[in-house]
């Protein structure tokens, strides 16, 4: 019985996502509010989010080894490989990794777009995303692509999933 309690407890810590909980919370219900303007979607402003100093928001995709962030951040930041089946949002201050947090995309489906000269990397002064719902196979997918560049998703805004009876 000990080793079942055991192993469900090792089950459940490996399930959750690492980093800034409270942070992923605050994005996932930003997100999911559906608070879409007539412009068809909302805007995410991801600085006023933060109750840290960043500079810099980096995005990462599952699999992502610590030697390819660390190259992408320009530093060494003693982090793990994106879990599988998960993405990442990393920011850094002055050199060094402020917060981070994963989230696991089957559970909260939020597709980050990068776009023009914020391709994967997006300064805070930059850091105003759209947001909108759209269906692919019939799953609903959130975006989170920076507000400059939205007409650059705007195909996808018209892709509505089926009610569900």
């Amino acid at each position: 019985m000990k080793n079942f309690i055991l192993f469900a407890v090792l089950l459940i810590l490996a399930s959750c996502s690492g980093g800034n909980r409270q942070l992923r919370e605050k994005i996932m219900d930003a997100v999911t509010s559906e608070k879409a303007t007539a412009a068809g979607y909302q805007v995410i402003p991801l600085a006023t989010m933060t109750d840290f100093e960043w500079e810099k928001l980096y995005f990462f995709d599952e699999g992502t080894d610590n030697d390819f962030i660390n190259n992408e951040i320009g530093f060494k930041w003693d982090g793990s490989t994106v879990p599988g089946q998960h993405r990442r949002l990393l920011f850094v201050n002055k050199g060094q990794v402020a917060s981070y947090l994963d989230y696991d995309y089957t559970e909260f489906p939020l597709t980050v777009y990068g776009c023009e000269q914020d391709r994967w990397v997006y300064p805070r002064n930059r850091a105003q995303f759209a947001s909108f719902k759209y269906c692919q196979d019939d799953k609903e997918i959130y975006t989170f692509i920076p507000v400059q560049c939205i007409d650059n998703l705007r195909d996808l805004m018209q892709l509505k999933c089926p009610e569900n009876p």
